[in-house]
C-alpha cells in the first residue's frame, strides 16, 4: 500500500479549496447575470487587469490592517 506524503496531501487540499472557491465565485457571478464562460474568457484575456485588481485589493487589506493596529495602539 502506497502512502502519500505530507506535501502531496497539502497540494491536494489546496487544490480542493481552490476548486471550491472558484465554483463559489462563478455561481455568484451567475446569480448576477454573468455567464461562467464569459467570466472565464474575461479572466484569460484580461490577465493584466485582474492582476491590477488583485494588487489594489491587497493594498486595501494592508491599509485596513495597519489602520486597525494603529487605532488599537492609540485608543
Amino acid at each position: 500500500m502506497k502512502t502519500t506524503t505530507a506535501s502531496k496531501r497539502k497540494k491536494r487540499i489546496w487544490r480542493i479549496i481552490l476548486i471550491l472557491l472558484t465554483a463559489l465565485g462563478f455561481s455568484y457571478l451567475y446569480t448576477r447575470g454573468v455567464s461562467p464562460v464569459w467570466a472565464a474568457v474575461a479572466i484569460v484575456f484580461c490577465r493584466g487587469f485582474f492582476r491590477f485588481l488583485y494588487a489594489i485589493a491587497c493594498l486595501l487589506v494592508t491599509l485596513a490592517i495597519i489602520a486597525a493596529i494603529l487605532s488599537f495602539l492609540i485608543f
